[in-house]
């Protein structure tokens, strides 16, 4: 349960301040009972919408089926690392497609990814660039950053192909053609 100090608003703050460190000297001012754990610390209400969603995806995917999810990814990835090496001056960064999950990272020689996303948002293709929280991974790669394209069981291979006209166009754009 929430405690309630009974003091006016402006000193509500300060006593709950003083009944959250539990000192006490605040027990008396506030009629406090702690929750036991995980529930003392949430507060509000909880995400229904998330939970009901989250039910309704795992109800989706059971349907098609894990296994079918899983070669659908791994035949769209195969797809997309062999059309990314037709792209002069693209690396594909990380390990073999059959080692991977619908996720394909890269860079372009002389093109910072930011730029490649901006190019490819314009065209309708959403990719992720920066260093994705793993900056010593950069490092040991000796990029600043890199381009990441994700794929699941809502894409197919004219999604890669959308991709791969719109990295085209951006060394057209970056003069690199």
């Amino acid at each position: 349960r929430l405690g309630r100090c009974r003091m006016p608003s402006g000193r509500s703050i300060r006593c709950l301040r003083l009944c959250a460190s539990r000192e006490p000297l605040a027990r008396w001012w506030c009629a406090m009972a702690w929750n036991v754990l995980p529930h003392k610390f949430e507060a509000g209400t909880p995400n229904v919408a998330g939970a009901v969603g989250l039910a309704a995806a795992a109800q989706y995917l059971d349907g098609i089926g894990m296994s079918r999810v899983r070669a659908h990814e791994a035949a769209l990835l195969a797809y997309t690392t062999a059309r990314l090496t037709e792209v002069p001056g693209v690396t594909v960064l990380g390990p073999p497609p059959e080692r991977r999950s619908g996720v394909v990272s890269f860079v372009l020689d002389e093109v910072h990814p930011h730029d490649i996303a901006q190019v490819l948002d314009s065209a309708g293709v959403c990719v992720r660039s920066g260093h994705h929280c793993a900056q010593p991974l950069m490092r040991a790669l000796k990029v600043s950053a890199t381009t990441r394209a994700s794929f699941y069981v809502y894409n197919d291979a004219d999604d890669v192909d959308a991709l791969i006209v719109a990295l085209l166009t951006t060394r057209d754009r970056m003069g690199l053609a």
